[in-house]
């Protein structure tokens, strides 16, 4: 699950790059390209933004399931603390 959670990062990151690039560095994108002089470079803006959402919708779907399972661990220690641990039962 860790290395998900490193992709959704790397995601956002370049979804962030390409945003900001296309805002910002026109000129620099049309001398990499100097094929795109001309044409729109809206599809490079729409793949960052695509890309950032991909790795925000994936990274909070992880999240709500850590939280989830972290919630399920603290109500099974709080119930074994409070009624004692199951092994002491069949002691009795």
């Amino acid at each position: 699950m860790k290395k998900l959670v490193i992709v959704t990062y790397v995601l956002r990151a370049l979804g962030f790059v390409l945003v900001l690039l296309m805002l910002f560095g026109h000129s620099i994108v049309l001398n990499m390209f100097p094929g795109l002089e001309g044409h729109s470079i809206n599809p490079i803006f729409y793949t960052g933004v695509a890309c950032y959402a991909v790795g925000a919708i994936i990274h909070f779907f992880i999240k709500k399931q850590e939280r989830e399972e972290r919630r399920r661990r603290e109500i099974a220690e709080a119930s074994e603390r409070a009624f004692g641990k199951k092994s002491e039962d069949s002691d009795k």
